[in-house]
């Protein structure tokens, strides 16, 4: 017996589109896809299955991200390559990134899984970056409330 689909294409566009229109013109609002399901009488989860689908389908495929030059964690005397530490934050067991690395699920290690790959190693590249930043904040509030 074939899927039976619960919401239209129509009704599944007009969300859809509602959610990237006040994505653009409401950036920090984070009840957006909650608001408009309930708006069009739509599942949460529908919606940000649908929401996903759109991203994907839009997505460039990127084989190799260019380096930021204004990037502070990019140094000149690094080696090439994704995960040049050897190691990946917060992961357990070493490097997964790189030649060597783990495989990602439904990929052949094709152009698509470097991509997200180097997409992952660029963001947790980010966050360690955050974390350090962070830090350095709560040093500087414990000096100005000490004083």
């Amino acid at each position: 017996m074939p899927f039976e689909q619960k919401y239209s294409d129509e009704i599944r566009e007009q969300s859809l589109g509602r959610v990237l229109e006040r994505r653009a013109s409401e950036p920090g609002n984070r009840s957006i896809i909650r608001e408009t399901a309930a708006e069009f009488g739509v599942g949460e989860q529908s919606l940000r299955g649908w929401i996903r689908a759109h991203e994907r389908a839009i997505a460039p495929i990127t084989l190799e991200p260019a380096p930021d030059p204004a990037d502070p964690t990019v140094r000149d005397d690094a080696p090439a390559g994704p995960a040049s530490a050897g190691t990946r934050p917060g992961r357990a067991g070493g490097g997964a990134g790189g030649a060597g690395g783990a495989k990602i699920p439904g990929g052949a290690g094709g152009p698509r899984a470097v991509a997200t790959r180097d997409r992952v190693d660029e963001l947790e590249l980010e966050v360690a970056r955050l974390r350090r930043d962070r830090e350095a904040l709560k040093s500087a509030m414990a000096v100005l409330l000490a004083d």
